[in-house]
């Protein structure tokens, strides 16, 4: 198993952080969802010239980047993206606006929390429609990813598997993997109190406090699993049947001939 210098996981492209391939999840009908067809992850900058030749073997044609346009100026600043092959389409396609004083006030003080998901799905409904078009659309696998691979992405990849008939309990697995992987190192986070986004200092959490935080999480993503209807929501956000059902389809097998 590889490493990254601060501990964390690499996954299996050589650099990748909190990387996760979304096979293997338990569906509706008995079987399982397919390996190598969607990933997650936190920002893809680490990834080295060697990981993206790991990606392009697996079969990697799509990057879903959920960032907005400073955070992802701001990573190339601090860590200049490895030679990504241009043969690899990246759609950048951010789920919130970081300015908006709405998306703030709903979303500011759960902006690592997926007590944000449902207004922030009510508030941008466009946008959401934006990503999983770019989803639909792949011409093959898929890596999505936000900067830690956490909540961004954890919305996203909630909503596909959902869609894909993948059990609430599962997703919510898979959020709490995700969320345990992530290296809460701090950086810009907004601060309800000041009205800011601020510089924030990283969390060292005791192993009592990480599981608080992953019961709660859990507990408020299971509520909202429970109240979303992703069909509705993706006809509300513009995708036509073709699309939806092209989605729902990705992370299955073929049904069998007479089946």
């Amino acid at each position: 198993m590889r490493t990254n210098r601060d501990g964390t996981w690499a996954g299996i492209w050589d650099g990748a952080v909190n990387l996760r391939d979304l096979g293997g999840l338990p569906l509706d009908d008995g079987d399982t969802t397919v390996p190598g067809k969607v990933w997650r992850s936190g920002a893809p900058e680490p990834i080295t010239p060697t990981g993206w030749a790991e990606a392009l073997e697996a079969g990697l044609t799509t990057v879903v980047d959920l960032r907005n346009a400073a955070e992802i100026a701001q990573a190339h600043d601090h860590l200049p993206d490895a030679v990504r092959p241009g043969r690899i389409v990246t759609h950048h396609t951010p789920t919130e606006d970081p300015g908006d004083p709405h998306f703030l006030e709903a979303c500011g003080p759960w902006l690592d929390h997926p007590r944000s998901y449902a207004p922030n799905t009510a508030m941008y409904p466009h946008l959401f429609g934006a990503v999983f078009r770019a989803l639909a659309d792949a011409a093959g696998p898929v890596l999505v990813h936000c900067s830690a691979g956490r909540d961004r992405t954890g919305m996203i990849t909630a909503m596909l598997l959902s869609l894909t008939g993948v059990e609430h309990g599962a997703i919510a697995d898979d959020y709490e993997q995700a969320f345990r992987g992530t290296v809460h190192r701090g950086g810009i986070a907004y601060d309800p109190v000041q009205g800011a986004w601020v510089q924030a200092e990283r969390e060292t959490w005791t192993a009592h406090e990480m599981d608080e935080r992953v019961r709660e999480r859990r507990a408020a993503l299971l509520e909202w699993l429970a109240d979303l209807d992703p069909v509705a929501y993706l006809r509300y956000a513009g995708l036509d049947e073709g699309r939806i059902t092209g989605l729902r389809s990705r992370l299955r097998r073929p049904a069998a001939p007479g089946s």
